[in-house]
């Protein structure tokens, strides 16, 4: 039995606890967690019947704890990952991986200097239209543009409408973003260039959506319009090659085929959730069964982009 402790129980957080007390997770169970607000935490513990951790230094080294969830907020990965490190321990970090490439970086060396198992939770990748559409990929050659749009609802608002610091995520741009910049990484050769405009319709310090035309080094043109600042959710991609064009939304959940000037509805897989089969990966990693399907690397990546993206202001931005 993998015994794991939880850093973090905001939004996501709560969710990875919910399936690992309700046992969806074969192999391995929840023994303790960390929360900021630790009278929040407290309570927490108590009611799922698990230890409490004040720091992930406290967390990483308990004996009864063998690996890191890390669904904090990615101000505080880094010092987290340092935890893990120091203490040996394999870690699942969500995404973003980090705020800054640096800071990317940083989690990448004490991750190959530890030799700790590491795996970054792009959960988008589990969806079942994600994993119908690159099934389907080979039936529409050579891609030569991607278009994603997404509008969804306000997230750092409390209810009553004002901004609050806890629900801090580091905006669109790097908080949402990077699904489609990691997805990128599954479709198509690296990104060269980005031009963003970020958007600020809550008048915050956070940008809550933008535009942004990002060129990849073979020439693929790939267009992103965002924005999170209502109460309604829609998601659509458009994926465009040589001989067909793919569409697929994840929110609600579709897949079709555009060939010549018909349209086929196409199948996927049925997953209703993807923090199952990405803790799933996550405790096959940490055992050492399998190499991990998303490494630092690719974390990094689409950090890399997200803030070319936030540097851009509307200019060309060329990456390394």
């Amino acid at each position: 039995m993998l015994r794991l402790g939880l850093l973090g129980t905001g939004r996501h957080g709560v969710r990875y606890a919910g399936h690992l007390c309700a046992g969806d997770i074969a192999g391995a169970e929840l023994r303790a967690i960390g929360r900021r607000d630790h009278d929040a935490g407290r309570a927490l513990a108590a009611e799922w019947g698990v230890a409490y951790c004040a720091s992930a230094t406290e967390m990483a080294e308990r004996e009864d704890i063998d690996a890191l969830l890390i669904v904090s907020q990615s101000h505080h990965h880094l010092d987290a990952v340092r935890a893990a490190a120091a203490a040996g321990k394999p870690a699942l970090i969500e995404k973003p991986l980090a705020m800054t490439v640096a800071e990317c970086d940083e989690i990448a060396a004490l991750v190959h200097d530890a030799k700790i198992p590491a795996m970054v939770a792009q959960t988008t990748r589990y969806e079942g239209p994600v994993a119908g559409l690159l099934a389907a990929l080979p039936r529409i050659g050579s891609i030569r543009q991607i278009s994603f749009v997404l509008t969804s609802e306000d997230r750092t608002h409390d209810e009553s409408g004002a901004f609050a610091e806890r629900l801090d995520d580091g905006g669109a741009i790097l908080d949402s973003g990077v699904h489609y910049f990691d997805l990128l990484g599954l479709l198509v050769d690296p990104v060269a260039s980005v031009w963003a405009s970020p958007l600020h319709v809550r008048g915050t310090h956070l940008d809550d959506g933008y535009s942004a035309v990002l060129a990849t080094r073979a020439g693929v043109r790939v267009t992103i319009n965002m924005g999170r600042w209502g109460k309604s959710r829609h998601e659509f991609v458009e994926v465009a090659g040589d001989e067909g064009i793919l569409h697929f939304s994840r929110t609600p959940p579709s897949l079709a085929l555009i060939e010549g000037r018909k349209r086929v509805e196409l199948p996927f897989p049925d997953v209703p959730g993807t923090i199952v089969p990405t803790l799933e990966d996550f405790v096959r990693v940490a055992r050492g069964e399998i190499e991990s399907p998303i490494p630092i690397e690719a974390g990094r990546e689409a950090v890399r982009i997200a803030e070319a993206c936030c540097q851009s202001g509307g200019r060309r931005v060329d990456l390394d």
